[in-house]
């Protein structure tokens, strides 16, 4: 199954990556172009639309850059957490991990779900608080904040990539709407899933599940 999902993700992956990359051709001669045009208020708004695109392509190709061929390794899960909290040097981010978690995986990717995870998070909410939690043979990463939250019925298609709503947790315009995507891909790759609730802080709960 593993094997399945990591082969789909890859043949996705690699298309979109092939189109990003042609797409990036015409986008630098419209560029080249706009040196040519003397109507200042004309080239403030074609370079605002041009930014714009800029912004969707980088986002299409970092999706598209996850490396499922790095190797796994056995790391300190509580303590890479810890440091992705203390990157945003937030006191608004509270925590409670449990110690010396160890996870054979991919560390590089799990970092950058994490990231992912707390971005979306701190994007909409003012409080956050992330917990890890060891189980039988499953561990829990639980990430909750007091935002605004995602109706029920878009669960799970704020998974699929590219899709953005409308209300409450919307993304601008700027954002194509990957990055839960992009977690979820990760996750998945790693043989555990991904799943949102209603938080205990009336925001959104996204709750991670990796086996051991």
């Amino acid at each position: 199954m593993r094997k399945r999902i990591e082969r789909h993700l890859n043949q996705r992956t690699e298309m979109l990556s092939g189109i990003s990359h042609d797409l990036r051709t015409p986008l630098t001669r419209m560029k080249l172009q706009l040196a040519f045009i003397k109507d200042k208020e004309t080239v403030d708004k074609l370079t605002e639309d041009i930014n714009e695109m800029e912004k969707m392509l980088n986002e299409y190709l970092q999706f598209t850059s996850s490396s499922y061929v790095e190797k796994d390794e056995m790391f300190n899960l509580s303590e890479l957490i810890s440091e992705v909290i203390e990157k945003y040097n937030n006191e608004n981010i509270s925590q409670n991990l449990m110690p010396r978690i160890y996870f054979n995986g991919r560390k590089n990717l799990i970092n950058r779900c994490l990231n992912n995870l707390m971005d979306n998070s701190l994007k909409y909410a003012n409080k956050v608080e992330i917990s890890l939690s060891k189980k039988n043979t499953n561990l829990f990463i639980i990430i909750d904040d007091d935002g605004p939250g995602i109706p029920k019925n878009e669960y799970e298609n704020v998974f699929k990539p590219f899709y953005k709503i409308d209300k409450g947790r919307a993304d601008s315009k700027s954002s194509v709407g990957l990055g839960l995507s992009i977690s979820s891909d990760i996750i998945k790759s790693h043989g555990g899933n991904i799943m949102l609730e209603k938080s205990k802080m009336d925001g959104l709960r996204v709750k991670v599940f990796l086996p051991v």
